[in-house]
């Protein structure tokens, strides 16, 4: 199974403000180029949670309370074309690849800036508006990628961090669980399997998390903050939903030796062969910058070797 990060297109690139000599902003955040390093970073470090920092509250009250319906008219999809010419050159060579759409409809809590997370709480009304606006145009770009060719589809988004949920199981169960039972549905109509999405501790949501959402697999499996493949087979999570995971990508890929690697693989193919609801490798999260190439490479050999495949490389 392959999932694309795709590119960025006219229609949704932002271009950074410039202020001055190797300085721009971006979102309400500044940015500045390093110059011993020659890498551009934030201008005020402090700004640890800068992400808050992009959205303004009034601003984004105004949008909310403005919007038109009339404007999903004007919907646009188009194809990405990173997507069209790896499906294109998979075709060519004979490979019987699933592609993975990835699209979020707003449940995505660990994103919100801090005054949208007191607005579930102290107003409720403007929450939910902001809510059905995200989920109109995250359903219809899901149909779209579906009947593009993606017969699966990773949704959700992140709800929680090594310590639990970021908000309370409550919450989690009026707000976010609805809207992600209501997209389960739509990919579920339109043909599709629904994969959750989320790095975390989800024991708190567990119910809710896993069965209830309706969905059928489980990825960015965090191995670190406590999603171990043995307790997810024990809490029966194992044998209702697909497991795409569960390689240690924070520790082991980083930080661990070849032999550490094979161990590590072998040992979570094991245990996937326990899955009754399926079992797809994969990281805990991803290939990203600090996996080492050679541990990535050592995986993927270890996985072919398990199967009785020639190595890769």
């Amino acid at each position: 199974m392959v999932r694309l990060n795709g590119c960025s297109t006219v229609n949704d690139y932002i271009r950074p403000v410039k202020l001055g000599k190797n300085r721009w902003k971006l979102d309400n955040v500044e940015y500045v180029l390093n110059e011993r390093i020659k890498m551009v970073e934030l201008a005020n470090p402090e700004d640890k949670d800068s992400w808050s920092h992009r959205t303004n509250e009034d601003e984004l009250k105004k949008t909310i309370l403005s919007y038109d319906e009339s404007g999903e008219k004007n919907f646009k999809y188009e194809s990405d074309p990173v997507y069209k010419r790896v499906r294109e050159l998979a075709k060519k060579d004979g490979l019987d690849w699933v592609f993975m759409a990835e699209i979020g409809a707003g449940t995505g809590v660990a994103f919100y800036p801090p005054f949208m997370l007191m607005w579930m709480i102290d107003e409720v009304e403007l929450y939910l508006r902001w809510l059905e606006i995200q989920k109109k145009k995250a359903f219809w770009r899901t149909k779209k990628l579906i009947e593009d060719g993606h017969a699966v589809v990773a949704m959700g988004g992140d709800v929680s961090c090594d310590k639990g949920p970021f908000i309370s199981p409550g919450l989690y169960h009026e707000f976010i669980l609805p809207a992600i039972q209501e997209h389960v549905k739509i990919i579920h109509d339109a043909g599709a399997k629904a994969v959750y999405t989320s790095d975390g501790n989800h024991w708190p949501i567990k119910d809710d998390f896993f069965f209830n959402s309706g969905t059928d697999g489980y990825k960015e499996v965090d191995k670190a903050a406590g999603m171990t493949m043995e307790k997810l087979i024990d809490e029966g999570v194992a044998s209702k939903v697909c497991i795409i995971g569960n390689i240690d990508a924070r520790h082991v890929l980083c930080h661990g030796i070849r032999d550490e690697v094979e161990k590590e693989v072998t040992n979570c193919l094991k245990l996937g062969l326990k899955f009754h609801g399926g079992h797809i490798l994969h990281n805990s999260h991803s290939v990203h910058e600090d996996v080492k190439s050679e541990n990535y490479v050592a995986a993927v050999n270890t996985y072919r070797n398990f199967f009785g495949m020639d190595k890769l490389i």
